[in-house]
């Protein structure tokens, strides 16, 4: 997988998400799943989904399949690896900060940090520098999944995130399989 681009990589995230993993197809059900999997509620996913499947669809006109290994881009996330020189990765960044150290690599860059930001930044309202390089390198939505099994990190609903979260986890999981917002502690 180190042939691919971080765009590619992180675009990989939602074909796991299929009942049936393929690592280079998009159905927009497994666009979905991966959208509630890192903890968004229903109407943003569905919308998130939507416009992901509109935009780099590649199999057809009216196919909602993503074919990821041909999505044509040279997209660089948040500038790429490269970037924000002055990132510490032991250091915990607030949404401005990341604006801030964006704003040389351009507008895509900051909205990037922003979008960043939303999903991974933890109840403090930071993101880990970690978290940051892993972005870059396309390889951060397993971790953003993984922290949104347990209730002791809901994304908060300006954010995303549902407002109930266990009616919100067990619809998702009636209702599609994924499993979000399942854990022992109560935030």
């Amino acid at each position: 997988m180190s042939a691919q681009g971080a765009f590619h990589r992180l675009l990989s995230f939602f074909a796991h998400r299929s009942p049936r993993p393929n690592t280079s197809t998009i159905t927009f059900m497994d666009s979905l799943r991966g959208d509630l999997s890192i903890g968004l509620n229903f109407p943003v996913a569905v919308l998130l989904a939507t416009i992901r499947h509109l935009v780099f669809r590649n199999t057809g006109f009216w196919s909602l399949t993503i074919h990821v290994p041909t999505v044509r881009t040279s997209r660089k996330l948040l500038g790429g690896p490269s970037a924000c020189k002055g990132l510490d990765e032991d250091k915990r960044y607030g949404c401005g900060e990341l604006v801030s150290m964006a704003k040389e690599d351009g507008v895509i860059a900051q909205a990037d940090a922003v979008g960043l930001w939303m999903l991974a930044a933890e109840k403090d309202g930071k993101v880990k520098g970690e978290e940051v390089r892993l972005f870059q390198k396309g390889e951060i939505m397993e971790r953003i999944a993984a922290r949104r099994k347990g209730m002791d990190n809901v994304l908060p609903f300006w954010r995303g995130g549902p407002l109930i979260a266990s009616a919100h986890s067990w619809a998702v999981k009636k209702a599609f399989d994924v499993e979000v917002y399942n854990g022992h502690k109560r935030a």
